[in-house]
Formats: structure tokens, sequence, C-alpha cells
């Protein structure tokens, strides 16, 4: 039992005694002097200790290091509020937890998977985290730079190579209100951070990538130019660093130099651990740039992908027509309806231009072993466009969804892009 509960336990035994003190004289016409001579010597010696009992747990609930101990230990907010600030608690290794959490979530929902509930369920993470701007981001079913995919960046990716030379103060501080900048989208002043830091000579391989993943949203989301001197830098600081090789990839392929962006590929695969939810992405692009390099027109079924499968093609709605740049990249990815999270498959392409475009979908090419397309029940096709290669959905982007369907059935599909994300 709680301090809480002791104290209400014996508040109600003294508030049922001191009722009965009442309301016993009245029913019985008896006189309360005559009741008091009557009760033994020890009842008021026991309603005194009572009072006293009562009075000492009223001073100490009065103290807010016994409140948090008596919090509600099952995670909820109200319990997390009260232990925030207690050095070396529960909840600094739940913030730890949280924010692996979170990752996670960013992930699979920059990967294209996801639901209403999954994008409410990161603007509360987010909030928990004291994140408001964030928050609000997802709530757009946006994500703040640098989380996921955003912008090109390897979503999952750690950092690796030598460690970064220790930054001076004022060096930390403008790293700092650029970091912040990128949350809050002000990409502008994000840049005149990173130029300051330049012409203080304090760039290492991580801000080089951010301002690179920066240039590019400022050049209308092209990696071509400033961007590219950027990655570079990026990249002779530390040659293995995943997001500029993710960059790097990303540039080559927007340049249409489609074998050296799937050795770009092949690096960053090298460096990234295969059991991580972005290693089914690269390797998608990997082999998109492979075929791509190869000359060849569309993909084959791939051999191993089970007999579950679904085909058809992707056509543009008349309103549309003559608006969708060509050489674009095409993603097309299977959805189940019964199972929130990252699609059941996923297919890309960049040959957009020249509609209607064939695709297929199998087993073989899930995201997640445990989430296939013959194990996903009914699912929806859903196509989208994307001018720099990349799987987050961006502004400008055109979309199209199938209705539902059952893979199983044979039937071909066809998918109508038909809407422009705003």
């Amino acid at each position: 039992m709680t301090s809480g509960n002791a104290f209400f336990f014996v508040a109600g035994v003294l508030a049922t005694v001191a009722a009965l003190f009442v309301l016993y004289p009245w029913l019985s016409g008896r006189g309360r002097g005559q009741l008091l001579a009557a009760l033994p010597r020890w009842v008021p010696l026991a309603a005194l200790g009572a009072l006293a009992v009562v009075l000492v747990i009223y001073v100490t609930l009065g103290r807010p290091q016994l409140t948090a101990q008596d919090a509600a230990p099952d995670g909820s907010p109200a319990g997390a509020a009260m232990t925030a600030n207690r050095p070396g608690s529960a909840q600094q290794q739940e913030a730890g937890s949280m924010d692996s959490a979170v990752s996670g979530l960013e992930r699979r929902l920059a990967a294209g998977g996801g639901s209403d509930a999954d994008w409410e369920l990161l603007a509360k993470s987010y909030e928990f985290l004291g994140r408001p701007d964030d928050a609000a981001l997802a709530r757009q079913k946006q994500l703040p730079p640098g989380a996921g995919a955003a912008a090109g960046a390897a979503p999952g990716a750690a950092a690796s190579g030598p460690p970064a030379a220790p930054l001076s103060a004022e060096g930390a501080r403008l790293v700092a209100e650029a970091n912040a900048a990128r949350n809050k989208r002000d990409f502008a002043a994000a840049s005149d951070r990173y130029a300051k830091l330049v012409a203080r000579h304090e760039m290492n391989a991580d801000t080089w990538a951010d301002y690179a993943d920066v240039a590019a949203t400022l050049n209308g989301r092209s990696l071509q130019g400033k961007p590219a001197d950027y990655i570079a830098n990026a990249l002779r600081l530390d040659p293995q660093h995943p997001k500029a090789l993710w960059l790097q990839a990303s540039l080559q392929h927007e340049s249409h130099q489609y074998a050296q962006a799937a050795a770009s590929w092949q690096r960053l695969a090298a460096v990234l651990d295969p059991a991580s939810p972005d290693a089914k992405l690269i390797a998608a692009n990997l082999a998109e740039d492979r075929r791509l390099a190869g000359g060849g027109a569309e993909p084959p079924p791939t051999a191993g992908g089970g007999a579950v499968a679904v085909q058809g093609e992707v056509v543009v709605a008349d309103a549309l027509k003559g608006k969708i740049p060509a050489g674009l990249t095409l993603f097309v990815v299977a959805k189940s309806v019964s199972m929130p999270g990252p699609p059941v498959a996923i297919w890309r392409t960049a040959t957009t231009g020249s509609w209607p475009i064939a695709f297929r979908l199998d087993d073989s090419q899930a995201m997640l072993p445990t989430r296939k397309l013959s194990t996903a029940g009914l699912v929806t096709i859903e196509a989208r466009t994307s001018r720099n290669g990349q799987a987050m959905p961006a502004p400008g982007d055109f979309q199209g969804v199938s209705a539902q369907l059952d893979p199983s059935s044979g039937k071909r599909v066809r998918v109508v892009i038909q809407k422009v994300i705003g």
C-alpha cells in the first residue's frame, strides 16, 4: 500500500468515527456526556494516535520526493513527468529507449509505410521528447530534416570514420542553430549557419553532408551544383560517411550516371548493418541503377519471388498529362490494409515520360522478411514519382492509389496518377 492509500484509509476511518459520534446520541436518545463516560479510556487515546498518523502522512505527502516514488509505475506521462528530474532515474533510460523507438518509426514512415495512426504516434512521441515543432510536422505527415530518409539522407545510418575535431564554442553554437533551423524547415537560416562554419574552417564530414542536404532543398531538391561540392568535401574527410555516400549515389542517379551510382550504393551497403531497415531500400536502389546501367527497359519477373504476384500498369490521369517531367523516379509499393507499417513490396524505376509503365510486385521485393505480399491479405498499390530518387514523399510529387485488391487473385491492376502532393 502506498502512503497515499494509507492516508485515505485512516482518514476514512476517522470520518466514520466522527459521523457515529454525531449520529449515535441522536439515534439512541442518550446525551454525548453519557456516551463519553461509557467509552473505555483507550478509545480517546486511539483516536488521538490515529489523528497523529494522518498528520504525519499528510506532511510526508507534501514532499515531492515521496510523490515521485508513489507515481504510477506504468510509464504514464504523469509518472514520467514526476521522475524526469531525478538523476540516474529510470526516466533517463526510458528516454534512450524512446529515442530508439522514434528512430525506428521515422525510418518506417520515410520508407513509405505507416498509417494515420503511425503519424499520430510519432507526433505524440515528439511531444513527449519535448520536440513540439517536429510534432507539428508529423501531424502534416512530414518528417523533420535528418529523420528517416529525409532529403536523401541514409535514414538509419550512424556516422562512421574518425571522430570529428572538437568545435569551438562559437562553432558548436552555429551547429546547434543550424540543426534547430533544419528542424523548423527554415533551410535558408540553416544554410547561413553552415556558411559561417565554412568561413571559420570548422566543417566536418557531418556538417558538410548536412550542408549538402540543405543546399539541395534550396536548389529545387537537386543535388547538382554546390550540393555536389559539399558531398565531395564530406567524403574527402570520411570516405565511408553513410549520409554522404547516400547523397553521392542519389546525385549520380540524378545525373544518369547509373554505373557510378550502383558502385556508391555498394559502398554504402558495405558500411551498414545488413539487417537494418535501410538495407532493403539500398538493395532496391542498387538493383535499379544496375538495370539502368545495363540498358534494360523493364523489370523482368524476379526468380524466387513466389507464386503470388501483382502485375499491372501505371498511367496518368488526363488532367496531369504533359505535366510530369520525363526521367523521374517512379516508386510502386504494395501496402497491407490490415497491417499498418512498411510496404510489403516495393519496386523502383526511372523511366517516367513514356506511359503506361508496367510493373510486377512479389515476395522478393519485401522490405522485411516478416511482411510479404503473399501473407499481407488485402493490399493497395500506390504509385508515386520522386524528383530526387528518394522514398520519402515530398511536395510536388505525383501520386496515385489503387482500390483494395487480393494479391492472390492474379488480376492485373491499373494505378492512375491523379494527385499532386502539396
